[in-house]
C-alpha cells in the first residue's frame, strides 16, 4: 500500500473591510491540503466566516506563491428568493 502524500501548504491572505479606526482586517493563514481542490474549499469556507457580510478579497497560494484562487466581494452577498 503507497502511503498517502502528507498535506502540501497553501497561504489563504485576506482583506476583509470593516467598520473601526483602521477600515481593514489583514489576515494570513496556512491552509493544509491534501489537493488543491481541498485547499480551495478550505479556503472559500475561512474567507466567507471572515467576511461575515462585509466587503473583501482574498487569494489563495500555493508553495511556489502562485495564485491558485482568488475571488472579492463587494459588500453583503445579494439576498435570493424567498
Amino acid at each position: 500500500m503507497i502511503p498517502s502524500p502528507p498535506p502540501a501548504p497553501f497561504r489563504l491572505q485576506c482583506v476583509v473591510h470593516r467598520e473601526s479606526a483602521s477600515g481593514i482586517i489583514i489576515h494570513d493563514e496556512q491552509i493544509l491540503g491534501t489537493s488543491e481542490a481541498a485547499a480551495v474549499a478550505d479556503a472559500k469556507a475561512r474567507f466567507a466566516h471572515l467576511l461575515a457580510g462585509r466587503s473583501g478579497s482574498a487569494a489563495l497560494r500555493d508553495a511556489a506563491g502562485r495564485v491558485v484562487w482568488s475571488t472579492r466581494q463587494d459588500g453583503p452577498p445579494a439576498a435570493g428568493p424567498a
